[in-house]
C-alpha cells in the first residue's frame, strides 16, 4: 500500500511540474467530524470524533478557467473523550490519517473577485494510528494491532468518495465544505464474511490560501 501511495504522489508531482502558474497551489486547513460506523448482526455503534486536516493541493488545468484536476496530500487528526464503544466506558479515542485526494474542480466565475467551485473525486486514505485509552485504568489499545479484541481490528487502507462546494475570494482565499464516505469495509478482525462492517465518513469545513 505504501508503494501505491508513493506512486500516486510521484505522478501527481510530475504532472504539476508541467504547468506552473499563479493560484494553482492551495494550502488548506479543515475542521470537522470523522464518523466510524460499526454494524454487526444488527448491532450498531458509532464513534464521532472531532478534529481537522492540514494539507496542500495543486490544480492542473484540464479546461482553461473551467475544469481542473487537483491532486493533493493531507494529514488528519481526530479525537474525542468520553466515548462509550466496544463495551468500554469513559474512554478517549484518537485517530490520525494520511490522505491523497484526487479531485476535479468545476469553476464558475461569479464576479471579478469571486469564483464558485463544485468539486468531487476519490480520496486514498491510509490509517496511521487509531488508539483507545481507558481513563479509569490508563490502559491504551492500538486498534490496528488487534490487541483490543480478536474481533475488532481495522484495515489501514480505505477509498473514500465525496465532494463539496466552495468559494474563491480575490484569488487569495478559499472557503469550502466537503463530505466523504468510505467505500471499503475496514474490518480486519476475525468476524469475516461480512458479519462486521466498519465504514468511515467525514464532514469538514475548510479554509485555504491560494498561491
Amino acid at each position: 500500500m505504501k508503494r501505491f501511495f508513493t506512486t500516486i504522489l510521484a505522478a501527481s508531482m510530475m504532472l504539476a511540474g508541467t504547468s506552473m502558474f499563479a493560484q494553482n497551489v492551495v494550502v488548506e486547513a479543515g475542521f470537522g467530524m470523522s464518523n466510524t460506523n460499526f454494524n454487526a448482526l444488527g448491532y450498531k455503534a458509532n464513534a464521532d470524533l472531532f478534529g481537522g486536516t492540514l494539507g496542500v493541493s495543486y490544480a492542473i488545468p484540464v479546461i482553461e478557467q473551467t475544469l481542473d484536476f487537483a491532486p493533493g496530500v493531507q494529514f488528519g487528526y481526530f479525537t474525542k473523550g468520553n466515548v462509550d464503544i466496544y463495551g468500554y466506558d469513559n474512554v478517549s479515542f484518537t485517530e490520525t490519517y494520511l490522505a491523497v485526494p484526487l479531485d476535479f474542480n468545476f469553476k464558475i466565475d461569479m464576479s471579478e473577485d469571486m469564483r464558485f467551485l463544485i468539486f468531487a473525486g476519490p480520496t486514498l486514505d491510509l490509517g496511521l494510528t487509531s488508539r483507545i485509552k481507558e481513563k479509569s485504568t490508563s490502559m491504551e489499545y492500538d486498534i490496528y494491532s488487534g490487541k483490543l479484541s480478536d474481533y475488532t481490528k481495522y484495515g489501514r487502507f480505505d477509498v473514500l468518495i465525496g465532494g463539496g462546494v466552495g468559494f474563491d475570494v480575490m484569488d487569495a482565499v478559499r472557503f469550502s465544505v466537503r463530505y466523504d464516505y468510505g467505500l471499503i469495509n475496514r474490518n480486519g478482525g476475525n468476524l469475516t464474511g461480512g458479519l462486521l462492517k466498519i465504514h468511515r465518513s467525514q464532514l469538514k469545513l475548510g479554509v485555504g490560501f491560494l498561491f
